[in-house]
């Protein structure tokens, strides 16, 4: 038989050693992994047959191909290989979750060793491209962002592949993770500071059942930890949300004035509601192939004289990801919440099943989805290798949480006794 999960090992190592080249010079690699991933699964499919095993995964290019020939025959707002080009983008966020969720590839020891290696190296070359400022900074990661969020992916690969097989992780390497996730504040931030707050408060405070058994101490923890998270991100927030809306006299979203980030989200919303409930099709709005061939939407909605998102100015069209929602309507806002919601499902799952063993499992995906939906407030990681690599470690953690459901369905399901086979 075909050893898929091995395959599965292999696109992971390529990832994360291409984590940093891939933010300037090999833009193509978060592509490359997530097909060679979809590869895998129908290689998987042809040799064992396990056609079965991915009923997720054709559920979802069965919606993403239903967008495709709604963007193609109603809508109508861009160019047949916009519309191709997106529609591979858009699945970048999905399928290596439900494929390695399916596959549910285990690292060796070997495996483990070299991950923590290629980690090092990446959360190292990040901090001294960020202690180096803008000639560092520039030529290796591009935007100080980026330096935060290997930071941040470097210690989730760290911490899982230093959990035993009891689900401890030993005291100095939280420590150490903990230094090494306070060095990634030297980005500056505002969303890595809300990421690290969240890591702080799960490594050392957060104990299974906080919020179940919750008393006052336990309350006032919680209010303290989402204080100090709206503390660090409420300066950008008013700065792109607040002051940006109030430079305009209402809503002259034509004013080249106005902030390209509010103008998106304030438009997002006018879309859905009339485009509903589809939305406006594959790259027409907000999306990077809606930046590259322009789509007719920033024409119909005037926002095509606003400073970054014009067709000589648009480098801000994609610089944040929730708009770009409005691409699938209410019906996809709806099948986003879900996933997400879906995704934190299993994590629960090894919380009921054993808290003491799959605490840092249920730890590492939830910081991995909090630090997906804080980054695409204002930023586009989660279509990027550096939110296709966390994704692929959040299929593996929920794959633990699968295999521990089918396990209880098993012990579960009602045995036919005798008596029962011959009243049949």
């Amino acid at each position: 038989m075909l050893r898929i999960d091995r395959l599965c090992v292999y696109v992971i190592l390529l990832g994360l050693i291409s984590l940093i080249p891939s933010l300037i010079y090999l833009k193509f690699l978060d592509e490359l992994c997530a097909a060679m991933l979809g590869g895998i699964a129908l290689l998987d499919c042809v040799v064992n047959g396990s056609w079965r095993r991915y009923r997720l995964l054709w559920l979802l290019m069965a919606i993403m191909t239903f967008y495709a020939i709604y963007s193609l025959t109603i809508v109508h707002n861009n160019v047949p290989i916009a519309i191709f080009y997106d529609w591979v983008i858009e699945l970048k966020p999905y399928l290596p979750f439900i494929v390695l969720l399916c596959i549910g590839p285990k690292f060796t020891t070997s495996d483990k060793q070299i991950i923590c290696a290629i980690c090092w190296v990446n959360a190292i070359i990040s901090i001294i491209a960020l202690l180096g400022g803008k000639p560092l900074t520039s030529p290796i990661l591009f935007h100080p962002m980026y330096g935060g969020c290997i930071v941040f992916i470097s210690a989730m690969f760290i911490l899982y592949c230093s959990i035993d097989k009891n689900g401890e992780v030993p005291r100095h390497t939280i420590i150490i993770l903990a230094l090494l996730l306070t060095a990634g504040l030297i980005c500056g931030r505002s969303k890595y500071f809300g990421t690290y707050v969240l890591s702080i408060f799960f490594l050392f405070l957060y104990s299974p059942g906080i919020i179940k058994h919750l008393n006052l101490k336990h309350a006032l923890l919680i209010a303290v930890v989402c204080f100090a998270i709206i503390a660090v991100a409420w300066s950008k927030f008013h700065y792109y949300f607040i002051i940006g809306t109030e430079t305009q006299t209402s809503f002259d979203i034509t004013a080249t004035q106005s902030f390209a980030r509010p103008v998106l989200y304030i438009t997002s919303w006018f879309i859905l509601l009339d485009y509903f409930p589809f939305g406006c099709g594959l790259a027409s709005f907000a999306s990077f192939p809606s930046q590259e061939w322009y789509s007719n939407v920033y024409y119909e909605y005037g926002i095509n004289n606003v400073w970054g998102l014009s067709l000589k100015n648009p480098g801000f069209i994609c610089d944040a990801f929730y708009p770009s929602l409005a691409q699938f309507g209410f019906a996809g806002l709806i099948l986003f919440i879900w996933y997400w919601v879906y995704a934190y499902g299993f994590l629960r799952t090894m919380l009921r099943t054993d808290a003491r063993k799959y605490k840092y499992p249920f730890i590492i995906g939830s910081l991995i989805i909090c630090y997906i939906l804080i980054e695409s407030t204002t930023g586009n990681v989660i279509s990027q290798n550096v939110g296709v690599m966390p994704i692929m470690l959040l299929g593996i953690v929920a794959a633990q949480g699968r295999e521990l459901r089918e396990a209880k369905a098993i012990r579960h399901k009602p045995v036919l006794s005798t008596i029962d086979i011959k009243k049949i």
